[in-house]
């Protein structure tokens, strides 16, 4: 866990103890979800809706034989998302008339509680063509009884959605160009792996220009939902590819597109900036990568753009639970010496300030080789300063933030920013605009770990009410500089609902161990991010409010 004596970052100072207060360890091993999660991950307020056609009413409308994978694809999505199977509701072929979509939209406003998170998926063809009124592009979905379903009307139905979600991921694998496929009839064929082209033009006879992959104004579905008071950093819209390019309907295997955002989702794509967590932005580009190569093969065409816009940073995947981990004990850094921390008596004591020195943990010896040892050899080189952790630390604590709805305004002030080390104590006031539960999460300013300073084993009454300004630390608890000198980071956060410590692997907060807290490795960043923005909502309201506010420690 490294030299628990080299940390110096803001220091809890409480009433007299028989022991130094140490904090419980956050346990390690958390990992992205892959597969189907467990039940424990299930989320109750997250919902879906799953759209998807791939046999139309009218002979003229190409199949697109690849929809039944991209159905079972978007199942399995919305279950690593935490979605439970009955919330997850499924529109196919016949079923997916405009009217049913539409309605469907509607009733997932209505079941979808304060709060929650949905998920609506639609694969089939996509169309486009000119408003004479704009002369701008308007895009359009083909529902199976040879309507269209334009951004508009997506908007409108799911306003009530909108406003009651904290969050909504659209994933649209259509498109809306017929770009250089030619006509809409054309199937490519090429190496036995039949590729459609997920379009189809509006109206016989001439081709509209908008059909074509011309650069042109367009109206999108992030668009139309702002228009009528949605708010962008609550929608996020993964298009397949751009307006004025072909998406592809794989025969076998389903949408590209939509293969690469399930593998990418469920664990391929890469967490870019060590946060701890992978975001849609993350995973489209682990997506762009999957429809670069998959099309690579195919020499007169060039890969599709995947898209996302709006909540681009948004945390969609579950974590799901963790193996219980091997607790170790490793050495100190060397040459770590033992600082004391002071332990503060509580306003009005007559005692003075107790010092306690941090021991380093002890070093087990390692065993006896069961072989005889090399040769000696010379000492090695000084070795290399450790990577720096701020900058991914730093991105854990805004991946969280993040995730706020900015229905949720949180306003967070220091009483001093620059606190003198050994002498100054945090203080700190918060107002919030909905009733709710604050959390503090410090990044110390030596960048080696979290700690949740409220609430805490002394100090359990987090509730704050709108409006009123709530101030912390309390007389029972307080938090004095210590040192080293930097600057600390701490997320102040309001949520709805409160975070359940008892879904973490760890024991609860308690008066002599009052402070939880995490390394500042990937296991404990996504433990952090896992408690406040994933499960350790337990199924109830997710949004927050946040603010990261910088601390300074000075000589």
């Amino acid at each position: 866990m490294g030299d628990r004596a080299s940390h110096r970052e803001l220091r809890p100072a409480w009433p007299r103890l028989g022991r130094k207060a140490c904090c419980t360890a956050l346990l390690a091993g958390l990992l992205l979800a892959s597969g189907m999660p467990a039940s424990g991950s299930e989320l109750a307020s997250r919902t879906a809706l799953i759209v998807g056609i791939g046999s139309y009413q009218s002979p003229d409308v190409p199949r697109l034989d690849g929809v039944p994978h991209d159905i079972a694809s978007a199942k399995t999505m919305a279950r690593a998302m935490g979605i439970p199977e009955r919330n997850i509701r499924i529109l196919r072929d016949q079923e997916a008339t405009k009217g049913n979509i539409l309605r469907a939209l509607t009733e997932l406003g209505e079941s979808t509680p304060e709060g929650g998170r949905s998920l609506i998926y639609f694969s089939g063809h996509g169309t486009r063509w000119t408003d004479p009124q704009s002369r701008t592009c308007v895009e359009g979905f083909l529902t199976y009884d040879n309507q269209t379903i334009v951004n508009r009307e997506l908007a409108e139905a799911s306003k009530k959605l909108a406003d009651k979600a904290d969050k909504v991921i659209s994933i649209l694998d259509a498109c809306h160009s017929g770009g250089y496929a030619g006509t809409a009839t054309h199937v490519r064929s090429v190496g036995g792996t039949v590729l459609t082209p997920k379009f189809y033009y509006r109206a016989k006879g001439t081709e509209d220009a908008c059909s074509k992959p011309v650069n042109m104004q367009t109206r999108s579905l992030l668009g139309e939902v702002t228009r009528i008071g949605g708010l962008k950093e609550n929608f996020v819209q993964i298009s397949s590819a751009r307006p004025d390019e072909v998406a592809f309907d794989d025969a076998q295997n389903g949408g590209i597109a939509t293969q690469g955002l399930r593998r990418c989702l469920l664990g391929t794509a890469k967490d870019i900036d060590g946060s701890g967590a992978v975001s849609l932005e993350e995973i489209r580009r682990c997506t762009q990568d999957f429809v670069n190569e998959r099309l690579k093969p195919y020499k007169d065409i060039r890969p599709h753009h995947v898209m996302v816009s709006g909540a681009r940073n948004l945390i969609p995947v579950a974590v799901k639970p963790p193996e219980p981990p091997v607790p170790a004990q490793p050495a100190p850094s060397p040459g770590a010496s033992t600082q004391p921390i002071v332990v503060a008596p509580p306003p009005g004591a007559s005692e003075p300030p107790t010092t306690v020195v941090a021991q380093p943990p002890a070093v087990q010896p390692p065993s006896s080789p069961a072989v005889a040892p090399p040769a000696p050899v010379p000492p090695p080189a000084p070795p290399a300063p450790p990577p720096e952790p701020a900058l991914a630390s730093l991105a854990t604590l805004r991946d969280i933030e993040q995730q706020r709805n900015p229905r949720r305004v949180v306003q967070a002030k220091l009483a001093k920013t620059d606190l003198k080390i050994g002498k100054d104590t945090l203080d700190l006031s918060v107002v919030s605009s909905h009733d709710g539960y604050v959390y503090l999460v410090l990044l110390g300013s030596d960048a080696k770990s979290f700690y949740v300073l409220f609430p805490n084993g002394l100090d359990m009454d987090n509730r704050i009410r709108a409006r009123q300004t709530l101030r912390l630390p309390r007389e029972a608890w307080q938090i004095k500089a210590a040192g080293p000198a930097g600057t600390n980071h701490l997320l102040v956060m309001v949520t709805d609902s409160p975070r359940s410590l008892d879904r973490l692997p760890l024991a609860p907060p308690a008066a002599n161990e009052p402070f939880t807290y995490a390394l500042n490795d990937l296991p404990g960043r996504r433990a952090v991010i896992d408690y406040l923005v994933g499960r350790g909502a337990g199924g109830a309201s997710e949004s927050f409010g946040a603010q990261i506010l910088r601390v300074k420690e000075i000589p």
